[in-house]
């Protein structure tokens, strides 16, 4: 690499590196600034054990993702997984979830073994969260975090060679949060030609303003105050937004110009083939852990903040008749917080003529299609740690080769195996057992968020 050397772990048919720097470490003047390109080290930089992560505090108490925590500061790092022999290997690099607050490079799910063996170098990116990443300030750019996920695919555009990655076969993807980033950079211009191919899984995408520091607030008055104030900062905003994710890209600068719904129909972005779905049940777990009387006033909140159309409210109810509060509230929280991401999504590329490829996991076993119960199947980890307890059930090991083998066709040719998502027919890739196609899949979200065919 131009910036020094690394010394990784040679696991036989895979090479791991952990905590390669993309950047010089977010301290001091640096904590609240755009991403400076790392400058070159001496001798070789151990990349052997996983390095510091961004996360403080955790998004959700008990994730169903492990999330290890490694204290220190040099955060803005990738790790790679790569075969151990040839070149111009194709590229996916994995934006992790976590509301933008929480989450790491480093989680076992997203062990990029399975894909290395399959001949494609993974590269997992470390980015700032929480206050740092994401929160407005006067003296500070805005979207730290978008801009860290910039710099890092720019490295992967000048180093990647170096690990026998191709340059110009990558194919930037992510989950939740992760998703999200997918689609915020597909509608980014200083993103535009870093990446070939995307794949945004559950893609949480917020239409309602991200959390302003509240005023009189500055960046340079927090960092003043050390680690201890930046933590309290954040517990602040997360108290003052019960119902909503307090933190989240900052629409109308020049990383993410316009909303990611509008933008992924128009410029560079419209090209680029993407390949989104979700899960059939997202949040139902978290909805049956809410008391009683949040549950109506937090799916309110949510739809207010997603622009529900008047109209779909009325489908909304009839899709929700015959079921039990609690499920109703989930199916709301459902459509309002991924489903519709989805649709939009879909809907607004094939109208513009981007090329669009759209899953629906509906595997019913154990826990369900729950949020994240999708990801051991893409990867092939159904034995990474808390799969199991997770997911309740084990992974057929079928369906697992299938989910896998379908990202591993996407990321060598841009193609999953399945018909593109055109009208009329909107075909959509329905993965259960057996998987299945299935014409207009996405009926029932359309119904309710795209009832005129429009945003």
């Amino acid at each position: 690499m131009s910036t020094g050397r690394v010394r990784g772990t040679d696991l036989g048919d895979v090479v791991r590196f952990y905590g390669i720097p993309y950047a010089e470490d977010p301290v001091g003047d640096l904590r609240f600034a755009a991403p400076v390109r790392r400058s070159s080290w001496p001798g070789v930089r151990d990349a052997t054990r996983p390095a510091a992560t961004a996360q403080r505090l955790r998004f959700d108490p008990d994730p169903a993702i492990p999330e290890p925590i490694v204290a220190g500061t040099d955060i803005l790092h990738v790790d790679v997984w790569a075969p151990p022999e040839g070149a111009g290997h194709p590229v996916l690099v994995w934006i992790h979830g976590g509301g933008w607050e929480s989450g790491s490079s480093h989680q076992p799910w997203f062990d990029g073994t399975a894909f290395a063996r399959a001949g494609i170098v993974v590269v997992s990116v470390g980015y700032r969260l929480g206050v740092e990443g994401f929160t407005s300030f006067p003296d500070a750019p805005d979207n730290r975090g978008v801009r860290d996920w910039i710099m890092a695919l720019e490295w992967v555009r000048d180093e990647i060679a170096a690990f026998g990655g191709d340059p110009g076969q990558v194919t930037v993807s992510g989950q939740s949060a992760g998703g999200g980033a997918v689609l915020c950079l597909l509608a980014s211009p200083p993103a535009a030609g870093l990446f070939h191919r995307g794949i945004a899984s559950s893609p949480a995408v917020l239409r309602s303003p991200a959390a302003q520091a509240p005023k009189g607030a500055t960046a340079a008055e927090l960092a003043a105050g050390g680690r201890g104030a930046v933590d309290e900062f954040h517990r602040r905003l997360r108290r003052d937004n019960p119902f909503l994710m307090p933190f989240r890209p900052t629409i109308g600068n020049e990383t993410v110009p316009v909303p990611p719904l509008e933008g992924i129909g128009e410029g560079p972005g419209l090209g680029v083939p993407l390949l989104i779905g979700s899960t059939a049940t997202e949040f139902e777990g978290l909805v049956r852990a809410l008391p009683g009387p949040a549950l109506v006033p937090g799916a309110a909140m949510i739809l207010r903040s997603q622009e529900l159309p008047t109209t779909g409210l009325r489908a909304l109810a009839r899709q929700s008749s015959g079921r039990s509060l609690r499920r109703a509230v989930g199916a709301v929280v459902d459509a309002a917080t991924i489903h519709s991401t989805v649709v939009r999504a879909a809907e607004t590329r094939i109208a513009a003529g981007g090329p669009t490829w759209v899953y629906d996991f509906r595997w019913a076993a154990g826990r369900g299609a729950v949020h994240c119960a999708d990801l051991p199947f893409f990867w092939s980890v159904p034995e990474a740690a808390n799969v199991r307890a997770y997911l309740d059930a084990p992974a057929p090991p079928d369906l697992v080769a299938a989910m896998h083998g379908s990202w591993v066709s996407f990321v060598r040719s841009g193609d999953p195996g399945s018909p593109a998502y055109e009208a009329p027919a909107r075909r959509v890739q329905v993965w259960d057992e057996p998987p299945a196609v299935v014409d207009d899949g996405l009926a029932d979200v359309r119904e309710v968020w795209w009832p005129d065919g429009a945003t």
